[in-house]
């Protein structure tokens, strides 16, 4: 399919019968999180911008009739990688990994501060890209179905840094299910008012720091009505800096939980959503009710 946009020719090839019956590669893909926060402890940074590097890829003679397209002036083939082929990323990592192995994890450059994957990243931590804070405090209050759907989209990107995400952005989503048709879009009174909140919470979202290896980190839980959220942090100098935010709502019979549950519940989620973490360092977890006994009875 060809495609006129800004006065320019974009071209998509539906590789999707391709991907189904090719295996999968299992080469390991980079978490973002975690590469970002690699930077972090480096006082210079270089980023360099690779968008063409799956273009220096060639295709092997005997692979590049599987990605052939028609147009109205004949039949062609990729010679090098395209997007959308179901192991580009995992060739391109590998390609990547190859190329600097030896100098992955050791070399500095001259940018003492930098944007890379969506995130500003320096010395003292990560702050969110700008970019991603004005998209938000820019926007309108919805008129229809799809702002909403924009706005939540927008609102994902930036979860890592808000406190009680998920809680805050119920009304939205709330608005979203009782919308199941165009004329029943309602932007409620509680919406209007979680939406002017959300935008103060973004224009001042915190600096997150990073983990040093085998530092001890600290988790609060927070249980509500409807979601459960948790923070990770840790203690330097006599002050609590935070690491990571982490919320999710509460779903069918989990929001007739108990709070001791709902601890619980959040407790796992974050277990499981900050893995590395767990994995990587010893945890505090800072509550009020004994969450430790009933962890540790054998299930019935």
């Amino acid at each position: 399919m060809v495609k006129k946009h800004d006065n320019n020719w974009r071209m998509c090839v539906d590789f999707k019968d391709l991907n189904k019956v090719c295996p999968k590669d299992g080469y390991p893909l980079l978490e973002i999180d975690w590469k970002v926060e690699s930077l972090c402890g480096y006082p210079f940074k270089c980023f360099l911008d690779a968008y063409k590097g799956y273009h220096q890829i060639k295709m092997t003679k005997e692979d590049e009739e599987k990605i052939a397209f028609i147009t109205s002036q004949g039949i062609f083939c990729y010679s090098k990688m395209p997007f959308g082929l179901k192991n580009a990323g995992a060739t391109y990592q590998r390609l990547v990994d190859k190329s600097f192995q030896k100098q992955i994890g050791r070399n500095l450059e001259v940018i003492e501060e930098g944007v890379v994957l969506g995130y500003k990243v320096n010395t003292k931590g990560i702050k969110v890209c700008p970019d991603k804070v004005e998209a938000v405090l820019g926007l309108s209050s919805p008129k229809c179905q799809k702002d909403v759907q924009k706005l939540n989209g927008k609102l994902a990107s930036l979860n890592r840094f808000l406190a009680k995400s998920a809680e805050r952005s119920l009304p939205f989503f709330k608005t979203l299910k009782k919308c199941t048709k165009k004329s029943d879009f309602q932007w409620t009174t509680e919406a209007k008012s979680a939406f002017k909140q959300m935008k103060k919470l973004i224009a001042e979202l915190p600096t997150l720091t990073t983990p040093i290896e085998k530092e001890e980190l600290i988790v609060y839980l927070t249980p509500a009505i409807e979601a459960v959220s948790t923070v990770l942090m840790t203690e330097r100098e006599m002050q609590q800096m935070p690491i990571y935010f982490v919320s999710r709502a509460l779903q069918g019979p989990e929001i007739n939980y108990t709070p001791m549950e709902k601890l619980v519940l959040a407790l796992v989620h974050a277990s499981k959503r900050l893995k590395r973490y767990f994995q990587a360092h010893p945890i505090i977890v800072i509550t009020d009710q004994p969450i430790k006994q009933v962890l540790s009875k054998p299930e019935k």
